[in-house]
């Protein structure tokens, strides 16, 4: 990979790789990875590094902002730019070339699909709890500034791409999702243990509903729970019983994928569980399967039937009805599901996928705009 060589000014990561091409790109994105470097902590981390420097390969100088980032203080007029999650009143508009290409960069389904679905799980908890929780995960509504752009780069599925069925969208290239190396056996799994990882927002991704399965229904499995549910204060007030005064639950909290301890709680564990209501290829549901865990998730993460066991809905029956099925599965079938979906990671999510997606996405798109 090229050196990092890139420049600081007011969050602009400026010229990444101190290139002198006579075309400039802007990566509306993040930028600690090139001001801390790269972290564990989730794929996009690395994934805008690879980007930069794959951009840098056809010949583009590349700035990266935050996709936040409400200062123009912008020196240079932009060729190509890659942009987040298009929102209006962007503060780059006007350093943009009339020619610009302009690619949008989604990571996850449409996100006024995404705001109503946590609503609605919010509402439900509501009726069921008599407790009004925050939402945790609102986002920007996208601009319809997108039907005017050269592409859409998605990390997603056909399933998830029918979120965005109000836009009129230019074309659309598949983005891979990337998993890790993780070299886990899982000599000590049982079929009765199931896994929980994930990042915030605990509604969103259905923790409140394995709480109440795992705590009331399941009482004979076990939920080790891998998320940042102790930084949503109203959440673990609310299921303080079920978090910290269930047998069978475990609250570790966030965790390094890296430690000893992920490697400690995944090797117990036959299966990862996510109900979520929003996703786009889950990150934390390939780094599951990337440690031998077999994925048990809702339709919405973006996977394939032949990829995932697909929960047939997210209601606590189908949920307690699933889990008393793969509770009771044999110890040879999990090893060898287990082995499956590592490789099903090795030859359809690995970082060389997502490179090779990614490249031939912009080969593509320079392509025709040529």
């Amino acid at each position: 990979m090229k050196s990092l060589k890139a420049k600081f000014s007011n969050k602009i990561i400026s010229n990444v790789y101190q290139t002198n091409y006579k075309r400039n790109c802007l990566i509306v994105y993040i930028t600690a990875p090139f001001r801390k470097g790269i972290a564990s902590s989730h794929q996009n981390s690395w994934q805008v590094v690879e980007m930069a420097r794959i951009i840098s390969s056809f010949d583009y100088n590349v700035d990266v902002i935050d996709y936040e980032y409400n200062r123009n203080h912008f020196v240079k007029k932009y060729d190509l730019l890659i942009d987040l999650h298009p929102r209006d009143n962007c503060v780059y508009q006007t350093s943009l070339k009339t020619d610009c290409i302009k690619i949008a960069y989604m990571t996850g389904s449409n996100t006024r699909f995404s705001n109503n679905a946590e609503k609605t799980r919010l509402d439900n908890l509501e009726r069921r709890k008599h407790k009004r929780l925050i939402q945790r995960r609102s986002a920007v509504l996208i601009s319809r500034k997108i039907e005017k752009y050269n592409a859409m780069f998605f990390i997603g599925n056909k399933y998830n791409l029918q979120t965005f069925s109000e836009f009129k969208l230019p074309p659309v290239y598949f983005i891979k999702n990337n998993g890790y190396l993780l070299n886990i056996q899982g000599n000590k799994r049982s079929e009765k243990n199931f896994c929980f990882i994930g990042s915030f927002g605990q509604v969103h991704k259905g923790l409140d509903l394995l709480l109440e399965v795992f705590a009331y229904k399941c009482t004979d499995c076990n939920l080790y729970i891998c998320s940042s549910f102790k930084e949503e204060e109203d959440f673990c007030n609310l299921y303080n019983k079920e978090l910290y005064k269930t047998k069978n639950i475990f609250p570790i909290g966030f965790i390094n994928i890296e430690s000893e301890q992920f490697k400690e709680v995944v090797e117990k564990c036959s299966y990862m569980i996510m109900p979520s209501c929003s996703e786009g290829l889950a990150g934390s549901v390939i780094t599951a399967m990337s440690a031998g865990l077999i994925p048990i998730v809702s339709r919405e993460c973006g996977f394939e039937d032949d990829e995932v066991i697909h929960l047939e809905d997210c209601s606590l029956e189908c949920l307690e009805k699933t889990i008393d099925e793969y509770a009771f599965k044999n110890i040879d079938w999990i090893n060898s599901e287990s082995e499956r979906v590592k490789r099903i990671v090795e030859e359809r999510y690995s970082q060389k996928c997502f490179s090779d997606s990614i490249f031939k996405a912009f080969d593509d798109v320079l392509q025709q705009k040529n």
